[in-house]
Formats: structure tokens, C-alpha cells, sequence
């Protein structure tokens, strides 16, 4: 994927099956879609630049 390539959900990426199925059991436990949404707004502003680290190092 380049850098201006939007990611879209590919449901036979073991990586993307595994975020869809986490946020699924969520939401059997009970939390509601809104719940979910928050947390991963949430994950995304507390794993981003570790997540950038991790890119930069990947690359180099």
C-alpha cells in the first residue's frame, strides 16, 4: 500500500478479521456501537505514534 492509498476493510485479511472480531465481542459484552466507536477513537490517539515508530523502524 502506498501512502495515498486509502485502506478499505478486506474481510480476508487475518488482520482486519481480528479488529472485526474484537469490536463484535464488544459488543456481546454489551457495549453499544457508539461505546465501541469512542474506544477505538480513543486507541487510535494512544497508539499513534508508537504505531509511526514502528513504520519508520520497519522501513529503515
Amino acid at each position: 500500500m502506498t501512502q495515498t492509498d486509502k485502506p478499505k476493510l478486506d474481510l480476508n485479511n487475518l488482520d482486519h478479521q481480528l479488529i472485526v472480531a474484537a469490536m463484535a465481542n464488544m459488543a456481546e459484552k454489551g457495549m453499544t456501537p457508539h461505546q465501541i466507536f469512542e474506544l477505538l477513537e480513543d486507541i487510535k490517539r494512544q497508539t499513534f505514534h508508537s504505531l509511526a515508530e514502528l513504520r519508520r523502524e520497519a522501513q529503515s
